[in-house]
């Protein structure tokens, strides 16, 4: 199936400041995120009830979403480079700016390699 940009929308945004000044917050709130992103994976009853509770519908309707929206997350927390120059390249036209940021200066994801590597997350 082809990959999906769409999970942006579940990245944790952090400024250099506090990633260097917090490093341990962060981390930890990776790991919890890592954590819920596998029962999310590996159990899909579970998240299924969860979807049915949070959105408030019936259980085969969060199911049914589950199932249909399960490869639009990623299964690392890591985007591929593919999806990060797309999402860099739309931001830039939406933005009107000719030259679109460079992947490196907007995405390291060290500290959720390093996450992973501690929770054997391939």
């Amino acid at each position: 199936m082809d990959e999906f940009p769409s999970f942006f929308q579940s990245g944790l945004a952090v400024a250099d400041k506090s990633l260097s000044s917090q490093n341990d917050l962060v981390k930890r709130i990776l790991r919890a995120r890592a954590k819920a992103n596998r029962f999310f994976f590996e159990t899909e009853s579970g998240a299924s009830e969860v979807i049915a509770k949070v959105f408030k519908v019936d259980l085969p309707v969060a199911r049914e979403s589950y199932r249909i929206s399960r490869n639009a997350f990623s299964t690392s927390g890591i985007v591929s480079q593919r999806q990060i120059e797309e999402f860099l390249k739309m931001d830039a036209e939406i933005a009107k700016i000719s030259d679109p940021l460079r992947a490196a200066a907007a995405f390291d994801f060290s500290l959720q390699h390093e996450v992973n590597r501690e929770l054997a997350i391939k």
